[in-house]
C-alpha cells in the first residue's frame, strides 16, 4: 500500500494508542468528579494541555480542547461575534476565497443575518496580497466597531503558505484581531506563537497521528469570546465532559512527533522528486508556489484526456492511495472553488490531483505510484478512443 492522502487524515500511532488505552480501561473517571481517582484524571488533562501549549510556546490555559479544526474555526468567529455584540459592538469580517469549508460556510451564514463579510482575492500561486489587506482593514476600520480578520496559514489543497508574520503584523495596526486556521501547517511548520503574535489558532489532531475527533484552539489571554457549547468545561468556554483519551493521546502525538524528520532535506528531495517525475513523465502542471509551498502537498493537473476521479479509482485498485482535492469535498460535484480562485477552469479542475506525502516515503514509493499513474492513463486514454 502506498498512501499519499496524508492531508486528509494520518493513521494513529502505536504509541498514541498504547497511552490511550488506560483511560478506557482504569482511568475511565469523569474529570469534573472530586474523588481522588477523578482528580488524577484531570491533573493528567492539565499535564496534556501544558504539553500541547509547550509546543507551541504558548501558556496552558490558553489551550481550549475542541473535537477538531472545523469546531475550532467556528467557535473561534462565532465566538468572537457573540462577544463583540454583547458589548454592543458591530462586527465585521475579513477572510479569503480559499478558506477551509468550514471557515467559508461559517461566513456564509453570518453572512446571511446581516454581518457584514470581505472575502480578499489570491494570485495564481494562492497568496493574498498585503495591500489588499490593508485596504480592507482601511475601508471596515471606518464603518465597523471591531474587526477579526480570518486568514488559513497553509492551504489544504495547494499547500501555500500564508505570509503569517506579515499579515498579523498588518491586521493588529487597525486594532484587529487575527485567527489562523492551522490545522495543516501545526507539525509542519515551526509555530511560536510568541514571536508571530496570532491571537486565536485552530488545530486538528488526526493531521500529526493523533485520533480523529480531538483538536484544539488557541486563544491568547486577552482575546475574548463567548462559548458556543455552554458548560463549565474548558474554563466556560467549550462545555460537555472532556474527550480524555484523545486528549491524552493528542498529547502524545505531539511529545513522539519528530518535527525536524519532518521538515528534513530528505522530504524535500522526494517532494522534488516526485515533482520533477510529474513534470518529465505525464508533463504535469504543478498548483500553486512549487518553491515556498509544505514539503508534504502536491497538486498536480494531467495534459492527458482523463478525470482526476478515474485515476483515483483506478491507482485505488492498485492500492495506491490520493485525492482530488479536499476530503470535505470528496462527494460533491462542484469543480474545486481553490483552483477556481486562482484561476484554473473547469476541465483543468477536473483532470487535477493532489498528493500528499509522508515522512516515511521514499523514492522506491514514488516511482511504483509514478509507474501506476502512467498505466492507468494509458489505459483510460485507450479505453477513449
Amino acid at each position: 500500500m502506498i498512501y499519499l492522502d496524508n492531508t486528509s487524515t494520518t493513521s494513529v500511532s502505536k504509541k498514541v494508542i498504547d497511552v490511550m488505552m488506560p483511560y478506557f480501561i482504569d482511568k475511565w473517571y469523569n474529570p469534573s468528579s472530586i474523588y481522588d481517582k477523578a482528580k488524577s484524571v484531570k491533573k493528567d488533562i492539565e499535564q496534556a494541555r501544558k504539553t500541547i501549549a509547550n509546543f507551541i510556546n504558548a501558556k496552558s490555559d490558553e489551550i481550549y480542547f475542541t473535537s477538531g479544526g472545523s469546531e475550532s474555526n467556528c467557535l473561534a468567529i462565532q465566538g468572537w461575534i457573540k462577544y463583540v455584540k454583547s458589548l454592543g459592538l458591530k462586527p465585521f469580517i475579513i477572510s479569503t476565497v480559499i478558506e477551509h469549508k468550514s471557515i467559508l460556510e461559517c461566513l456564509k451564514d453570518l453572512h446571511t443575518s446581516g454581518i457584514d463579510v470581505l472575502y480578499l482575492p489570491v494570485n495564481r500561486y494562492g497568496y493574498i496580497n498585503a495591500e489588499d489587506l490593508k485596504s480592507a482593514l482601511k475601508a471596515s476600520f471606518l464603518k465597523a466597531d471591531a474587526i477579526l480578520v480570518s486568514v488559513q496559514y497553509v492551504n489544504n489543497e495547494i499547500g501555500t503558505i500564508q505570509n503569517i508574520y506579515e499579515l498579523v503584523n498588518i491586521t493588529h495596526r487597525y486594532n484587529a484581531t487575527f485567527h489562523t486556521d492551522a490545522v495543516q501547517a501545526f507539525g509542519k511548520i515551526n509555530i511560536d506563537i510568541s514571536q508571530c503574535g496570532i491571537d486565536m489558532m485552530s488545530v486538528s489532531g488526526h493531521k500529526i497521528h493523533a485520533p480523529k475527533g480531538i483538536g484544539f484552539l488557541y486563544i491568547n489571554q486577552n482575546t475574548k469570546i463567548k462559548p458556543l457549547i455552554y458548560g463549565t468545561q474548558e474554563n466556560g468556554l467549550r462545555g460537555g465532559t472532556e474527550n480524555v483519551p484523545y486528549i491524552i493521546g493528542f498529547a502524545e502525538a505531539i511529545k513522539s512527533y519528530d518535527f525536524k524528520k519532518y521538515n528534513s532535506a530528505d522530504i524535500i528531495k522526494i517532494k522534488n522528486y516526485t515533482i520533477k517525475k510529474l513534470k518529465e513523465e505525464l508533463n504535469c502542471k504543478i498548483n500553486g508556489d512549487e518553491n515556498f509551498d509544505t514539503f508534504n502537498i502536491i497538486n498536480a493537473t494531467f495534459p492527458q484526456n482523463i478525470t482526476g476521479e478515474s485515476l483515483i479509482y483506478m491507482l485505488d485498485i492498485s492500492n495506491i492511495m490520493v485525492s482530488s482535492g479536499s476530503a470535505c469535498n470528496s462527494y460533491t460535484n462542484e469543480p474545486s472553488y481553490v483552483l477556481k480562485a486562482i484561476g484554473l477552469s473547469d476541465n483543468e479542475i477536473n483532470r487535477t490531483i493532489r498528493i500528499t506525502l509522508s515522512d516515511s516515503i521514499n523514492s522506491d514509493d514514488i516511482n511504483k505510484f509514478i509507474h501506476e499513474l502512467k498505466r492507468c492513463i494509458y489505459l483510460i486514454t485507450e479505453e477513449s478512443e
